[in-house]
């Protein structure tokens, strides 16, 4: 171990003491961000089995086999940054300041390699208010009480981090965006993570619109919150790629890594056999959120499994996506790609309306044509505003042709 701390030791002193240079240290910046997105898959796993465990075991523990899976994403993502800021802050004390970083303190990086480092430390310091959160009101939880806001705000940051971090280091590496470059592949792995996290946040809305039985507005909650909130990362990536196309993929990913995820939920409930803390609960509070999150997962036919009634909420997007991915055919709308945010928004809530008729629990919902109509203008109007913002945040980490690497 001494040897091993001394060849590193080594290492970093000849890497200060020697000219960097430019592309070699883009390119390690380009892995260093891929290295943590990758490791989000342990954190896009151990969350849909957390929902799972929450719902079928309860939470007697912050130290349960879901929550150890996302700490691995957590501390992972965490260790690699403070190991590029100490890199990049040495290089700037010995003289050598590398491009496109910003300065802290006494320290230096690049800022997206500091915003992961804030999302991550404040996704661990939730984690801890969580902890308190359910010492002093139980093993009941919705996924909108204020630690898990907390968290899925860090983890929001951690997504839009990544995604532009990725961006700006492929573009100055010179990558197009084509099937076999990182840019593609970056966008497409983060996207998806930036997709699921909106689907996984608003979740809850299809627990308050069963608790309220659908009347109006509240049977559209879910749609809606979507319609509003997807614009975001929808048009950060349509304002990246310049394909319309690419959400619509980025869907099938997500959706898949979901399956996946739900795989592996079973098969360590298989393994481990967790004895349940919560069956107990539920008979006796049959009004809690466990409660009727089991009884919403039953009536849609998936017999528990949180984690393919969340699937079937991702497909809710898909025929609102293919409507943007149209888009890619009308010259106007390539000039003006903003015009996505508003088709996606009006035709999440118009679509997954038509879709619900379908739907032997969601039929029966007391939503009149105005419901419809009002909630597809406020899901609208904010996926219009959110969607501007996806579009200011691409536009900020755009390159000048001069600020490529040759």
């Amino acid at each position: 171990m001494l040897a091993g701390y001394l060849k590193v030791k080594r290492m970093v002193t000849n890497a200060l003491a020697h000219p960097v240079e430019e592309v070699a240290h883009e390119r390690l910046r380009l892995r260093l961000l891929f290295t943590v997105a990758f490791l989000k898959l342990f954190n896009f796993i151990g969350g849909a089995w957390d929902i799972q465990w929450h719902v079928a075991i309860g939470r007697d523990s912050l130290f349960i086999p879901p929550h150890m899976l996302v700490f691995i994403a957590f501390i992972g993502g965490v260790a690699l940054v403070l190991a590029m800021i100490a890199y990049e802050s040495g290089l700037a004390t010995a003289g050598q300041v590398q491009a496109h970083t910003v300065k802290i303190g006494p320290f230096r990086a690049t800022g997206e390699v500091f915003a992961i480092l804030f999302g991550y430390s404040f996704a661990l310091l939730s984690a801890g208010v969580d902890e308190m959160w359910h010492r002093i009101f139980g093993i009941d939880a919705t996924l909108w009480s204020p630690p898990h806001l907390m968290i899925m705000a860090a983890t929001v940051v951690v997504d839009f981090s990544l995604l532009l971090g990725i961006t700006a280091s492929a573009r100055r590496l010179g990558y197009g965006f084509k099937w076999n470059s990182p840019l593609f592949w970056g966008v497409l792995l983060v996207g998806a993570y930036a997709f699921e996290s909106v689907n996984f946040q608003m979740g809850e809305a299809f627990i308050v619109g069963y608790r309220n039985r659908g009347l109006g507005l509240y049977g559209l909650l879910f749609p809606m919150m979507v319609g509003v909130m997807l614009p975001l990362s929808l048009m950060t990536i349509v304002r990246i790629t310049r394909r319309f196309w690419m959400g619509l993929l980025i869907l099938a990913l997500t959706i898949s890594l979901q399956f996946l995820a739900t795989g592996v939920s079973a098969a360590g409930f298989a393994m481990l056999k967790p004895v349940s803390v919560i069956d107990e609960y539920v008979r006796q509070n049959p009004e809690s959120t466990a409660a009727v999150t089991r009884q919403f997962a039953s009536l849609l036919g998936f017999n528990g499994l949180i984690g393919f009634h969340q699937a079937w909420t991702m497909s809710l997007a898909a025929p609102a996506l293919a409507l943007v991915a149209l888009l890619q055919l009308i010259p106007w709308a390539r000039r003006h790609p903003i015009v996505a945010a508003p088709v996606f928004s009006v035709g999440m809530v118009v679509l997954s309306y038509v879709w619900f008729q379908f739907v032997p629990a969601l039929q029966q919902y007391p939503i009149s044509a105005l419901d419809v109509c009002v909630a597809a203008a406020i899901s609208g109007a904010g996926g219009l505003i959110m969607g501007d913002l996806g579009q200011r945040l691409a536009k900020w980490i755009e390159e000048p042709e001069s600020e490529m690497l040759p």
